[in-house]
């Protein structure tokens, strides 16, 4: 796989790592925190929690496994030479964690086979972690886990009975765009939900709580552990492009299937199993 790798250590590291970044975001709570607002973007802020958590992460990493490379949303992109990628959100959900919300989490991926440029690879270890309630999901060897108990998709639910999770991305034009194509989807699901957390969301739907997540040119951060999480218990991910935009659903298969239908076929990757769904 890589220099020094066993998929088991890798996943004790992914939870180590997630555990660090979850005590950094606990202690900036408790300490108080400052916020600022990325490009003057009301919708997208960053707080110092947001930093403390990647440092912490990052530091574990760089003592850790010093020769692989590392995506974090706050530091972007730092190369390595063993062929494994860390994708790391070290606080997803930031605009609910400034307002006092519980739903946020840390999000830790790692890919095998980025040896080649920007190449997306294959997760093999992830972990959200959501430091408010400590729910914490894990990809093992044998699928997606909750401590001890294997969690599972809803892999019968069936598109007009289906809770929906959405994101959109926060630029003004690619947003309103995203929400003229859900006004559509909305009258055919049961419901649409967003937590304003893509991570927590994804978690759900792992958990089989939601039944499938819809996102508008989702960043790697957002999606590569739960996309795995979902995969690993029994869920499907599809990717097209719409309007400019790329979609990317992920949960129950028909439910996918029928998103994939309802906003648009133009495919450019279709995915099942553990692949890594970066852009």
């Amino acid at each position: 796989m890589s220099i020094g790798a066993a998929p088991g250590d890798l996943r004790h590291l992914s939870l180590r790592a997630a555990r660090a970044g979850a005590d950094a975001i606990r202690q900036a709570r408790h300490r108080g925190f400052q916020t600022v607002h990325k490009g003057g973007a009301a919708q997208d802020p960053v707080t110092t929690a947001d930093h403390a958590s990647e440092r912490a992460i990052l530091d574990l990493l760089a003592r850790d496994r010093p020769q692989d490379a590392v995506l974090a949303e706050e530091s972007g992109l730092s190369a390595g030479c063993s062929g494994l990628r860390w994708i790391v959100d070290p606080l997803d959900g930031t605009l609910n964690f400034s307002h006092g919300a519980s739903r946020y989490a840390v999000s830790i991926a790692v890919a095998a086979g980025c040896d080649v440029g920007d190449g997306e690879g294959r997760v093999v270890a992830a972990t959200i972690l959501q430091p408010a309630s400590g729910a914490c999901l894990v990809l093992d060897a044998d699928g997606a886990h909750d401590g001890d108990a294997t969690v599972a998709v809803n892999r019968d639910a069936v598109p007009e009975h289906a809770l929906v999770a959405f994101a959109v991305p926060n630029a003004p034009g690619p947003r309103r765009r995203a929400y003229q194509a859900l006004v559509g989807l909305a009258p055919r699901v049961a419901d649409l939900r967003n937590s304003g957390s893509t991570v927590c969301d994804l978690a759900a739907v792992a958990c089989g709580e939601l039944d499938a997540f819809v996102s508008f040119d989702p960043a790697a951060w957002d999606v590569a552990a739960g996309t795995a999480l979902v995969e690993a218990g029994g869920g499907v991910s599809r990717r097209w492009r719409r309007d400019g935009q790329t979609v990317f659903a992920t949960g129950a298969p028909a439910v996918v299937a029928a998103l994939a239908d309802w906003l648009g076929t133009d495919h450019v990757d279709d995915e099942e199993g553990n692949d890594d769904e970066q852009r």
